[in-house]
């Protein structure tokens, strides 16, 4: 006898399996983490796999090893030139600390003149607060301290996730085919193929907006006069790997840099206003354009998405849930019964395509 399960029992189960969920993906982290990242990373390297592999006739596992290595290499550089940046300021710190008590007196001074409270009294809300702060740095550094140990562990595993993934990719697929049987093989080899390309458009796609944004925030802030334009401007293009929360959140490292060493009182203003521009220029230009085309997410899905999923990992579920949410969609669009789904986070992409837009610059100059 077939027995119907109401609708309270179904949110009942639901709840269930969230809170369940929710617990092993916490309490599990440094575990899941990074083999999430180590996934993502792989799909990134296999293009330079596949033309080791395929191209040059090399061995897999030595494809493998050429890949990892091209990458760490890249990633390398970066780290580099961003501590060598840095080093710069590290250099100048006894001048940066001099122009902010500076800056801080002239604040204290506007303060008192604008809204009539006194330097003593900002001075003793300063203390105050610089107590209660202290007496939390015990636990800030204990929890720094935990956060640190946790992103080594993270960075050392996940080449050796990544090689082991990309070395017995065909195991995992024919795995996954196992599992869907013969009946919907043909299916699945489809849902394979296209989430696969998928992720790698996207990762691809969000590595050339950050260079776009690196270059854009390098002249900007040069443009400006802010001192140490090319660290910063590095430091915030990398956030833009978070979308729509990235660019936006970013601009607020220059921003306050600016008001506490910079002795022009204007250029916060120009660094507020050309980050209002480039955040507006991101995102509905550079990311729509270039990686909104992969994954045809709603903005409002992928926003409520990543507050989820900050909120559960912090930063590294920021960054892996959007590729989640597309294979999600992916699969949603081509299982039958799923398609409501994949609709509610979809939209249809109505913007520029970039192969459209130089097919269209190519004509003209035949013309």
């Amino acid at each position: 006898m077939k027995q119907n399960i109401t609708l309270f029992q179904r949110l009942t189960y639901l709840l269930i399996i969230t809170v369940l969920g929710y617990i092993v993906l916490t309490e599990a982290k440094h575990i899941f983490q990074p083999i999430a990242l180590a996934l993502l990373f792989s799909y990134l390297l296999f293009p330079i796999v596949n033309l080791f592999e395929n191209k040059w006739k090399l061995s897999r596992g030595f494809s493998i090893i050429l890949a990892l290595l091209t990458g760490l290499i890249l990633v390398s550089i970066v780290v580099n030139l961003i501590i060598m940046q840095i080093s710069v300021i590290i250099k100048d710190f006894p001048a940066i600390k001099h122009q902010t008590v500076e800056n801080l007196k002239s604040w204290q001074v506007f303060i008192e003149n604008k809204l009539h409270i006194t330097v003593e009294a900002q001075e003793k809300w300063l203390q105050q607060k610089l107590t209660q702060l202290l007496d939390q740095s015990g636990k800030i550094l204990s929890k720094v301290a935990k956060s640190s140990f946790g992103t080594i562990e993270t960075i050392i595993f996940i080449p050796i996730f990544a090689f082991f993934m990309l070395l017995y990719r065909d195991r995992g697929r024919e795995f996954v085919l196992k599992l869907a049987k013969e009946r919907n093989n043909k299916l699945t080899n489809k849902l394979l193929d296209e989430i696969g390309k998928v992720t790698i458009k996207y990762l691809v796609g969000v590595a050339t907006v950050v260079t776009i944004l690196a270059i854009s925030h390098s002249i900007a802030l040069l443009a400006i006069g802010l001192k140490y334009a090319i660290p910063i401007a590095l430091i915030t293009a990398l956030f833009s790997f978070i979308p729509y929360f990235g660019t936006l959140v970013s601009g607020v490292i220059p921003f306050t840099l600016s008001l506490l060493i910079s002795d022009n009182p204007y250029q916060p203003l120009f660094i507020a206003i050309y980050f209002f521009v480039i955040t507006f220029i991101d995102h509905n230009i550079l990311t729509p354009t270039i990686t909104g085309g992969n994954v045809s997410l709603n903005p409002l899905a992928t926003i409520i998405g990543l507050l989820i999923a900050g909120f559960v990992w912090g930063i590294t579920g920021m960054i892996i849930i959007v590729p989640l949410l597309a294979t999600f969609k992916t699969i949603c669009d081509r299982v039958p019964g799923l398609e409501p789904y994949g609709y509610i986070i979809g939209i249809e992409h109505h913007g520029v395509d970039i192969k459209t837009v130089l097919s269209k610059a190519k004509k003209k100059k035949n013309k």
